[in-house]
């Protein structure tokens, strides 16, 4: 965050050297990684306990959860190394003599290494499978909570409440709604940062690319952060 935000001040040129360039890289392509799966583990979490709950407690304890996290961050730095090791320091090229403008001087990856989809990758395994993961679990939770809450309710009815079932009935939806927000909030937060590296891919030629990449790249940005 702190070298994000000094480009405000100073983009160009580069100064920070080649090997800070790859760490960069290194440490936000994985931040990256472990914040998403950070979601999905405690998705799972919330499902197990819902669905399984004793299966849940048979598993409780402290070493637990300090394996699953070390785990997600081992996962996410190995997955982040190629995107460390393809980045590098780029110059803007002066078109009649075909000279590197030094003062031009950016970190990025600009493109794919030759014969690997690294940002296809990227989005198909840290995006769209764990939202389609997201979209299962939390399915399933609601249909569980809303069984469970119709049982409750007819069991007051026979047993005669009277304002039992309206109360559990909001309290259901009050779940439901929170279960819902978790999976449209992951989407509205990290789908515009995977859709402007697509469209940077993909779409450079295309007439209305620089006003769309410029607005998509400061969404995308600040959403980015607000995941966390």
């Amino acid at each position: 965050l702190p070298y994000e935000i000094s480009l405000y001040w100073h983009q160009y040129p580069y100064n920070l050297g080649l090997p800070f360039c790859k760490i960069r890289a290194l440490i936000s392509e994985a931040s990256t990684y472990v914040s998403v799966l950070t979601i999905v583990a405690f998705s799972m979490e919330r499902f197990l306990a819902i669905c399984h709950p004793l299966h849940l407690y048979t598993m409780s304890g402290l070493q637990r959860p300090v394996r699953i996290i070390a785990g997600l961050w081992i996962v996410s730095l190995l997955s982040a190394v190629p995107f460390a090791i393809f980045t590098d320091i780029d110059y803007i090229v002066y078109p009649p003599t075909n000279e590197k403008i030094l003062d031009s001087a950016f970190c990025a990856m600009l493109n794919n290494p030759e014969g690997i989809p690294l940002w296809e990758l990227s989005t198909c395994l840290f995006f769209a499978f764990p939202m389609l993961i997201m979209v299962v679990l939390y399915g399933r939770m609601g249909m569980q909570i809303r069984s469970r809450t119709q049982r409750t309710a007819e069991l007051g009815v026979r047993n005669g409440s009277v304002n039992g079932p309206s109360r559990i009935s909001q309290s259901r939806k009050a779940i439901i709604r929170m279960l819902a927000a978790v999976v449209i909030t992951f989407f509205v937060c990290w789908a515009p940062f995977h859709a402007q590296r697509l469209l940077f891919l993909y779409a450079r030629e295309w007439q209305h690319f620089n006003t769309v990449n410029t607005w998509l790249f400061s969404v995308a940005g600040w959403l980015y952060y607000v995941s966390w």
